[in-house]
């Protein structure tokens, strides 16, 4: 009679257990960042960049065990004589809910917002409460969406607030005015914060 109880019982919560487990995320998946390539320009700055910002940004993630996917507004390579990174997807075509993390590089695009497919994208992650991570600027994307207040726009620090980062100072910036390029403790925070919120 006992066994008959527990196997009714068993047969009563087998599907709300499956239903839970089918929501988890599995132990071993490891965190899923999206880079944005801000395309559409060209600069003399991009082969520099492609190697000493975005390589740098993406060779530390894959090290990390990071899975990663690139961007874009268009399958245009970013390349320089070292490598070309091509985008695996458009901007448009990216669904917020498939990774954990955004990286919007600087890539010497100056300092006007890019695209509205991109911040629009940016408030999207925000919303999501998705871990963001953006250098100098591209930090303009997240004050057009209204995602960091002024102090984070015009630090010249590497700033945590929550689940964003940003950093002023790019390998462009270091190479031309001197500042000490951030790429890598901005990248290192965006690890930490990942490894411990997942």
């Amino acid at each position: 009679m006992k066994k008959l109880v527990r196997f009714a019982l068993l047969m009563l919560l087998l599907p709300t257990w499956a239903g839970c487990v089918s929501q988890l995320r599995p132990v071993s998946a490891s965190p899923t960042v999206l880079i944005v390539i801000r395309g559409g320009y060209s600069s003399v700055a991009m082969p520099y960049m492609a190697d000493n910002e975005l390589g740098v940004m993406i060779d530390m993630l894959e090290d990390a065990g990071f899975e990663l996917s690139v961007a874009s507004l268009t399958y245009d390579p970013y390349e320089s004589e070292k490598r070309a990174i091509t985008p695996d997807l458009l901007v448009g075509a990216v669904d917020v809910a498939d990774f954990d993390a955004v990286v919007l590089p600087c890539l010497a695009a100056g300092t006007t917002p890019d695209s509205p497919e991109i911040v629009k994208l940016a408030t999207e992650f925000d919303k999501q409460e998705k871990v963001i991570a953006v250098q100098h600027g591209a930090r303009y994307n997240l004050h057009t969406g209204d995602i960091i207040a002024l102090d984070q726009l015009t630090s010249r620090e590497v700033l945590q607030k929550g689940r964003v980062i940003t950093s002023f100072c790019c390998p462009y910036q270091a190479k031309h005015y001197g500042c000490e390029d951030a790429t890598r403790a901005l990248i290192e925070k965006l690890i930490t914060t990942l490894n411990q919120s997942l």
